[in-house]
């Protein structure tokens, strides 16, 4: 079962998924994601901490492609953090993996959320 919480910080905002992400709970995780995007105002910073992601089905991936248009929209960016290795083949097995941002390292973390900017 996939867990989503998530903690606002100064300039930005951490989304932390854990779990399996599947269509049984991606209507569910969208609806809860879109409020907390609209609450963030222009331009937000997104980060979704992908570490303890145990599993992602193609509605997971579709959350995430969600989740980085709905960002994105409202002129702000999306990053995913410590996107783990179930994360990374799934989304390079459907040429995916390039359309994200990822960050590996807290520094870069820190640096994309200072900024704003890719890292």
């Amino acid at each position: 079962m996939a867990a989503m919480q998530h903690e606002p910080m100064a300039n930005w905002t951490k989304l932390a998924l854990s779990g399996k992400i599947t269509y049984e709970l991606t209507q569910s995780l969208k609806t809860q994601a879109e409020a907390i995007i609209n609450q963030m105002g222009e331009c937000p910073v997104l980060v979704c901490d992908l570490r303890q992601v145990t599993f992602l089905d193609s509605s997971g991936i579709g959350f995430l492609v969600f989740l980085n248009n709905k960002v994105r929209q409202r002129n702000g960016r999306c990053y995913l953090y410590q996107p783990n290795e179930v994360v990374r083949k799934t989304l390079d097995l459907v040429q995916l993996l390039d359309f994200f941002e990822c960050i590996e390292t807290e520094s870069e973390l820190i640096s994309c959320t200072q900024a704003g900017t890719g890292p």
